[in-house]
């Protein structure tokens, strides 16, 4: 057997000394150029433990701090240039209970009660969309007019019941510091029939809104936007909405249409508004005879408002609007549509006053089954007061007085009122929980139509 010797050889041990030299240098390299620069950086003079007496740094020292702030910066600029996204939305579920068989109207049958409109087929008198359940305005019921075939939503037939009025999912994008992008999209779980599902859903906005200047005062929108209309616009949605339902008058001025917007604000504190807009149609609600989304004529409609904040000890607001345009759902360009009306705002305290009148007229083209408008008046004034940070009540009182024809076909008689009362209790930042009751009423020789509404809604914001 061969013999190993296990004391090494001269060369060998020469040769280990050498590696642990080796291994001594790098490591002290390494402690020299890692640890220390670490170490100086940790207790230079903006650290709360740095020496009053510490040596100022060396070139190099500098050289890596400027090297280091260039980079914080090119990181801070790479994270504004993403795209700021933000989800939003919230769920509306309520429970309803309906007066009669949730309809908002009667036939005069035979023209008994109104035999100078008997050059009309059928007269319906009451407002059909009166006993209104949810922020969207849908009614209990729509009824079983002759003569038509309508997409009744809820359809209860008299039924109380409980609903998911609305879904809604918002997105708002900022992809520059000076241009917000707004989408959104409302989807409705309602009954199917006929092995069909009853679900539908609507794109509600669809914007991108531009300010071009430095203080951000103008703002230009193009797309699917906001009416310019009154004020109600502003409360449209259930998680903005104090209440539950929509005025009497909010069918003609609160739905989103498609067009371009400008917006500007001026003097101290924003005391001047003035909003204008050119669309494909009206700013009447989609469920309503009257709307366009994709245009039938080359007419377009022209919208603007004015509004000043009066100089008051508590925050008031006066606005005055209008629009103007070729009458939605005919192709002509010779039936005019319009609405004027002036509108006011006010905070006092826990206390917000809200009122807004409206007057508005359209031709109507029998030739095209486009219906006639003459919205003698109606409107509305709101109280609204929190009376404690959890809890609130509102009431309201409208009324509306119209005239809706189709050819000499159809005649609807409206000469309504209604009061609204309701309570509000938050709790918390993302659950509201609201109730109504609304007593609907008749005046002018239109008989009483049985249809007040209790309604409820929770929304759950997110």
């Amino acid at each position: 057997m061969r013999k190993v010797d296990l004391v090494p050889s001269p060369s060998v041990a020469a040769s280990s000394r050498a590696s642990r030299a080796g291994l001594t240098t790098f490591l002290a390299a390494l402690f020299v150029g890692v640890v220390m620069p670490a170490r100086t950086w940790a207790e230079s003079p903006a650290s709360p433990s740095a020496g009053v007496d510490e040596p100022k740094p060396d070139a190099d020292d500098a050289d890596s701090t400027v090297l280091e702030q260039q980079i914080r910066q090119n990181e801070e600029l790479a994270a504004s240039a993403r795209p700021r996204l933000r989800w939003s939305g919230y769920i509306d579920a309520g429970f309803f209970v309906p007066e009669g068989d949730g309809a908002g109207y009667v036939q005069d049958y035979g023209h008994q009660r109104f035999p100078g409109y008997n050059s009309y087929n059928w007269v319906f008198l009451g407002d059909i969309l009166a006993p209104a359940v949810n922020s969207r305005g849908e009614v209990a019921d729509l009824g079983n007019a002759p003569g038509v075939d309508r997409f009744d939503s809820i359809h209860s037939r008299g039924a109380p019941g409980f609903i998911i009025n609305e879904v809604n999912l918002r997105l708002d994008a900022r992809p520059i510091p000076n241009a917000i992008v707004t989408a959104s999209v409302n989807l409705m779980p309602r009954t199917g029939s006929n092995f069909a599902l009853g679900d539908f859903f609507d794109v509600d906005l669809a914007q991108v809104e531009w300010l071009p200047t430095e203080s951000q005062r103008t703002s230009i929108f193009v797309g699917k936007m906001e009416s310019v209309l009154g004020i109600e616009y502003r409360d449209r949605k259930s998680n903005r909405r104090f209440g539950v339902t929509p005025s009497l008058i909010a069918r003609y001025t609160t739905g989103t249409a498609v067009g371009v917007k400008v917006r500007g604000k001026l003097g101290q504190d924003d005391w001047l508004v003035v909003a204008v807009a050119l669309t494909n149609g009206s700013n009447t609600t989609e469920q309503f005879h009257f709307y366009d989304e994709v245009d039938s004529n080359a007419g377009k409609t022209a919208s603007a408002r004015l509004s000043v904040r009066l100089p008051l000890s508590f925050q008031a607001e006066v606005g005055l609007s209008g629009s103007y345009g070729a009458q939605d759902r005919t192709t002509s360009n010779e039936h005019a549509m319009w609405f004027f009306g002036p509108d006011l705002q006010a905070s006092v305290g826990p206390l917000d006053v809200k009122a807004a009148w409206l007057k508005g007229k359209a031709a109507g083209d029998a030739t095209q089954q486009v219906y006639q408008l003459d919205l003698h008046s109606g409107g509305y004034l709101e109280l609204d007061a929190m009376l404690t940070p959890s809890w609130g009540v509102l009431g309201r009182a409208e009324y509306r007085d119209a005239f809706v024809a189709l050819g000499t076909d159809r005649a609807y008689l409206t000469k309504s009122w209604r009061t609204t009362c309701g309570a509000r209790l938050v709790l918390g930042p993302w659950v509201a929980v609201k109730a109504e009751y609304l007593h609907n009423g008749e005046y002018g020789g239109v008989p009483v139509v049985r249809n007040d509404v209790f309604t409820s809604s929770v929304v759950l914001s997110y």
